[in-house]
């Protein structure tokens, strides 16, 4: 009794750290991230910048073909590791990033050759005139994004060890160099979509790279070695990751085909206004993701987890009437933050404040579920929201204009929004079963 106390005390302990630290790193991330909006959108401008975040999304895609053997790694791990299993960690570790990197060079090379067969100014509704070899663009930054594919493993490593903070702060690196190469790049170099995207995607990498031989010299119990590298241990990180890569791919539906949408009905400078009331709003998600996040990997007690979704939820309160007043907050903040660069209306601000809210309400359940394991109704839940939205934003899109798209992201968002918490409940009280407990 004495050592489960203890034990539920130190995750607690650890827990809480871990978020103290993280509020400070991440608070500086988003401080970052929010100077580089009006720093690129004066080195470029709405038409350029709003291609490179359309681009951004649609080759976050690249991040499915892990066939969700990150996320997988993640709850194995930490399972591993709260055994004190250093050996069975070693070979998960090892056995995932052979096996990523073998399916992400395959997939680059897929890539390669169907480049051959895409054309990406009509894929984006660009125009020629206006950016000059943009499919050359596209081929370097989807391989910056292939070998980020490979090197954020560690991240999920450090969120099986419950060091979020550590994550964050690779994480924080990468903005930075991210800014002061940007800055740089506005002082030295004329206006360059190219040397924008290589910056904002090569930036984060070189982080990771350097990141992984430091981390793994302090972790050597479970440093990554071709000769614990065994394939029949492939299965249990897939039938994890399955399920997770299957909700990973509604995901990225529901958050970065809206850049195509928006670009593909209106042209790539309706991308920009969007982004910014999304980004300004999302600054609460992330700040609420903080608090979360480090509680996946611990949920192994559910009397003490409970606990705490109780007082999550409390925060959630807390946050959404923060986001009211920042909504009405708005128009002063876009002046003092972007100037009149670029014009947001108030129902695009509020319909982005919504669903930040929506966002925030669905990651207490989605992390708490998360961490047992239970995904069938999360990946039901995924599917249907990945099939009505598409069809939903377009027509949407089409009759009210940009709005209509995050119409749609709210309506999708709703439907795990009343879902999620019946399942939650019925896991915390110990009384889920049939598709409830898979």
């Amino acid at each position: 009794m004495l050592s489960n106390l203890l034990s539920t005390q130190d995750r607690t302990k650890r827990a809480v750290q871990n978020i103290g630290i993280s509020l400070f790193i991440k608070g500086g991330s988003i401080l970052i991230s929010f100077l580089l909006i009006p720093l690129t959108l004066d080195y470029l401008n709405p038409y350029e910048y709003g291609i490179w975040l359309t681009l951004n999304s649609v080759l976050s895609w690249v991040y499915l073909f892990d066939i969700g053997l990150g996320n997988g790694l993640r709850n194995r791990l930490a399972e591993a590791l709260a055994k004190g299993d250093n050996a069975l960690g070693k070979i998960y570790v090892s056995t995932t990033y052979f096996c990523m990197t073998v399916i992400i060079s395959i997939i680059y090379l897929l890539f390669l050759v169907a480049q051959n067969w895409l054309d990406w100014y009509e894929i984006l509704n660009v125009e020629a005139d206006k950016v000059e070899r943009l499919n050359f663009l596209v081929t370097v930054l989807f391989g910056f994004f292939c070998l980020s594919f490979v090197f954020r493993l560690l991240g999920n490593v450090f969120m099986a060890k419950q060091l979020s903070a550590a994550n964050d702060a690779v994480a924080f690196a990468g903005n930075l160099l991210s800014l002061l190469v940007i800055c740089a790049c506005t002082k030295l170099f004329p206006s360059s979509l190219m040397l924008v995207g290589c910056v904002l995607a090569g930036s984060p990498l070189i982080v990771f790279i350097i990141a992984t031989p430091f981390a793994y010299s302090v972790y050597k119990s479970i440093a990554p070695s071709v000769a614990y590298v065994r394939f029949d241990y492939f299965r249990p990180l897939l039938s994890l990751g399955v399920k997770f890569m299957i909700i990973q791919v509604a995901v990225l539906v529901l958050y970065m085909s809206s850049n195509l949408i928006i670009s593909h009905l209106f042209g790539p400078q309706e991308v920009t206004p969007y982004n910014i009331a999304f980004k300004l709003f999302s600054a609460v998600s992330m700040g609420f993701t903080i608090i979360i996040t480090p509680f996946w990997s611990a949920i192994t007690e559910y009397s003490w987890i409970e606990k705490t979704v109780r007082r999550i939820c409390l925060i959630w309160l807390l946050l959404f009437a923060g986001t009211c007043v920042l909504l009405f907050l708005s128009p002063w903040v876009y002046r003092v933050w972007i100037g009149d660069k670029v014009e947001i209306p108030f129902a695009l601000s509020a319909l982005c404040a919504l669903y930040a809210s929506l966002i925030n309400w669905n990651n207490i359940w989605a992390y708490t579920i998360n961490g047992t394991g239970k995904l069938f109704v999360s990946l039901i839940l995924s599917v249907v929201q990945a099939i009505v939205y598409i069809p939903l934003a377009i027509i949407l899109g089409k009759y009210i204009g940009v709005t209509g798209i995050v119409v749609s992201l709210c309506i999708s968002m709703f439907i795990s929004s009343v879902v999620a918490p019946v399942q939650t409940r019925k896991l915390l009280l110990g009384s889920a079963k049939g598709i409830w407990n898979k």
